[in-house]
């Protein structure tokens, strides 16, 4: 009796220690990844680097759009979410048109299914209207959130995970996304 009980009680840590690392109902992301920017920041750029660590198969077009691709060729989009105003300006488009083309990719991607990432690479310096703003138009077609910890202070990124029932995972540095990535790779 005591070794039955001894069991169950393994079982019950193991299963609250998988409940805890977002991949506790065999939610694994699949290769090849599309990764753009949505808000013109440095991010999706960095994504890259960090993708490049676990030998990460994908495309990376800062605007990536419909029209310039099938969605329907990736298993997973990774939206990096950051409005920069200065990348906004140079690559010559406002903030609706950014909202646009990203909610336009989602949409397809969901319609294909193509799993969507958002991610928040560069924390709480990513943080303000304009990207809350996107990752608000974006959330309803979130699967998963990658979310560096000090953009979450407030719950934000907490709070969306929640209401749709879609893992969130956050890291401490950006270099630690690349533990995130593997872990939900499978790399």
């Amino acid at each position: 009796m005591k070794r039955l009980l001894i069991v169950f009680l393994i079982i019950g840590v193991v299963s609250v220690g998988f409940a805890a690392d977002g991949t506790e109902q065999g939610f694994i992301l699949e290769e090849p990844v599309a990764v753009t920017s949505a808000g013109q920041s440095p991010g999706a750029l960095q994504f890259t680097v960090v993708a490049k660590m676990i030998k990460l198969e994908y495309t990376f077009e800062k605007l990536l759009s419909v029209e310039t691709v099938e969605i329907s060729q990736f298993k997973t989009l990774v939206l990096v979410v950051g409005a920069s105003g200065k990348g906004l300006g140079a690559a010559n488009i406002d903030i609706e048109a950014e909202i646009l083309r990203v909610k336009s990719l989602a949409e397809a991607a969901n319609e294909s299914g193509v799993k969507v990432v958002i991610c928040n690479l560069e924390g709480e310096s990513r943080r303000g209207a304009s990207s809350d703003r996107i990752v608000t138009e974006l959330a309803p077609f979130a699967d998963a959130y990658f979310v560096k910890s000090d953009a979450d202070q407030d719950g934000f990124f907490t709070s969306l995970s929640e209401e749709a029932g879609v893992p969130l995972a956050t890291f401490e540095k950006t270099v630690d996304l690349k533990d995130v990535l593997a872990e939900y790779f499978g790399k």
